[in-house]
C-alpha cells in the first residue's frame, strides 16, 4: 500500500518535458503543405496547405518570435527564435517541434504560453489577451510539415 502511495504521488508531480514528435513526412512527400506557396514550389495542397507554416506562425508566434523585436519586446522569447522567415523557423525546426507539435511520440503544447497563459495581440505588445492555441489537428501537421520540411532539399 506504501508503495503505491510512493508511486502514484511521484507521478503526480513530474512535469512534461519537451520532446520530438517522431513525426515523419509521409514517402513519397506529398508536398501538401509549405510556408508559402513561394518557399514551397510545386506545392499541390489547397492555397491555405501552402501558405501553413507562415500562417500558423502568424497566427501564434510572431507576436514574440519576431526578428524585428528587441529582447524588451520578446516577451521571454529567447533570442535567435525568429519565426518571421522561413530560414528562421528552420534553424529552430526541432525546438519548435518539441514546444509545439503533435506526433506518434509525443503530444507537446507547451507553445503558445506566453506568461501564465498571456500573449500580446500585436508584436512586441504587453501580454494583454488569453493566447490563442492550435488545434491537435494543426499541431499535428505542424509536426509533418517540419519532418517535410527538413527532409527537402533548400538553399539558403
Amino acid at each position: 500500500m506504501r508503495l503505491a502511495l510512493v508511486l502514484i504521488v511521484a507521478a503526480c508531480g513530474a512535469e512534461a518535458v519537451p520532446t520530438d514528435t517522431q513525426a515523419v513526412c509521409p514517402s513519397p512527400d506529398p508536398r501538401t503543405f509549405g510556408y508559402t506557396l513561394a518557399d514551397t514550389p510545386g506545392c499541390t495542397g489547397t492555397p491555405a496547405q501552402c501558405n501553413f507554416g507562415k500562417t500558423f506562425m502568424d497566427t501564434y508566434c510572431i507576436n514574440c518570435h519576431s526578428s524585428a523585436l528587441p529582447r524588451s519586446q520578446r516577451n521571454g522569447a529567447p533570442l535567435y527564435h525568429d519565426f518571421d522567415t522561413f530560414l528562421g523557423v528552420m534553424q529552430v525546426a526541432n525546438h519548435i517541434d518539441q514546444q509545439t507539435g503533435f506526433g506518434p511520440n509525443a503530444r507537446n503544447a507547451f507553445m503558445p504560453d506566453g506568461q501564465n497563459g498571456r500573449c500580446p495581440s500585436v508584436a512586441g505588445g504587453p501580454l494583454d489577451v488569453d493566447c490563442p492555441e492550435p488545434t491537435a489537428e494543426e499541431r499535428t501537421d505542424l509536426a509533418v510539415w517540419l519532418a517535410c520540411e527538413r527532409d527537402r532539399p533548400h538553399q539558403f
